[in-house]
């Protein structure tokens, strides 16, 4: 008995991890794809709005990729604020491009989120039925933006929002960005019923493809309600959904997105983010801290009692779950446990944050809640 219960320990914590990552994977596996684009699909139907603050190192491809859109759609950029040359950048690419405009956001009021106050006025130049937010570190397939349109015809919707593939260049930055979408993952659990549109299904987006009928968000109110909410996506969701209109969710792996570089800007962002999403769910940190931590605690326990067999048969299972959370570099798995502990510090700490009421500074401001 002193022998089988740590294997019978090491084996169910082991399984434990492994079936949630599979259940997970097969999920994303077999998520609703966007349809096909329909061949009559006018072009110029919509206006992308592309919010920018110091974002000399994206905003060239990413307004490329925009403009090589099938769909063809009007590209406007709106800086708030930068220093860093990336309005130089676009002034130079507005040169070659008739469908590339540039506007200021201008002196950030009291109140306003510096990229919601952006997004309002370049929605006041507005004019096509149909308008995308998304964000400089995005790199689109040409046919997403086509594939999306198709989808809000067909099921009737008025916003359709993407989850890309999320990229992570070396251990800083997939320690923790994977293990978050990870988490996100397991938390939306159905993406079936996310894509269906479906008033009592999931309100959900994603700040980096929203698409967005223009008169379903101008009768929801625009973006002055929610100027100063912590998580612009999920708002403008929950407000489109408020108001009657349908919203629906897509996993599209052709939409490409690398949101931190290094592990202090991936540290930082992940803080902010998480605290802006969980903060205020408590009890919903304690589970997920609960699920992270016990195995390994579990795990520590039987490399502190010399129990070998036990740590490696639980060790593996951690970082075959780790790499099946991941979708690409799946041997950055081999980083479990370290991983998962960085994830629950950044659940832990980002949750101080929320109950202190100040996230984790972005761009130099202030984030209060």
């Amino acid at each position: 008995m002193d022998v089988t219960l740590p294997v019978l320990l090491a084996l169910f914590a082991g399984a434990s991890l492994l079936g949630l990552a599979l259940k997970s994977e097969e999920r994303r596996r077999t998520a609703p794809a966007l349809p096909t684009p329909d061949p009559d699909l006018p072009p110029g139907l919509v206006t992308v709005l592309l919010p920018v603050r110091d974002e000399r190192a994206n905003v060239v491809p990413c307004v490329e990729a925009l403009l090589a859109q099938t769909a063809r759609p009007w590209v406007r950029v709106v800086d708030d604020g930068s220093t860093d040359g990336t309005g130089e950048l676009v002034a130079k690419l507005q040169k070659t491009e008739g469908r590339l405009s540039r506007s200021q956001a201008g002196e950030l009021p009291a109140g306003w989120r510096g990229k919601l106050h952006a997004l309002h006025r370049g929605w006041q130049e507005v004019d096509t039925p149909w308008v995308l937010l998304t964000d400089a570190d995005t790199r689109h397939d040409p046919g997403i933006l086509a594939g999306a349109l198709t989808a809000a015809r067909r099921q009737n919707l008025d916003a359709v929002s993407l989850a890309g593939s999320q990229i992570a260049r070396g251990p800083g930055e997939a320690l923790l960005t994977p293990a978050v979408f990870g988490f996100l993952d397991v938390l939306l659990d159905d993406w079936s019923a996310a894509a269906a549109g479906d008033v009592d299904g999931p309100a959900v987006a994603n700040g980096q493809f929203i698409l967005i009928r223009r008169e379903a968000w101008d009768a929801s109110g625009g973006f002055e309600p929610i100027r100063n909410v912590p998580m612009d996506d999920v708002a403008i969701a929950a407000r489109l959904r408020g108001h009657g209109f349908r919203t629906a969710f897509y996993r599209e792996p052709g939409l490409r997105v690398r949101m931190y570089q290094g592990f202090g800007e991936t540290w930082s962002g992940w803080r902010r983010n998480l605290g802006a999403l969980f903060g205020h769910q408590p009890g919903l940190v304690a589970r997920a801290l609960a699920v992270l931590l016990v195995p390994v605690a579990v795990l520590m326990g039987f490399l502190a009692a010399g129990r070998w067999t036990e740590a490696v048969l639980l060790w593996s299972a951690g970082a075959a779950a780790s790499a099946l959370f991941r979708t690409e570099r799946h041997a950055w798995g081999l980083l479990y446990p370290l991983d998962a502990l960085v994830l629950s510090a950044a659940l832990a700490v980002s949750t101080l944050d929320r109950r202190r009421g100040r996230l984790a500074k972005w761009k130099g401001r202030e984030m209060t809640t």
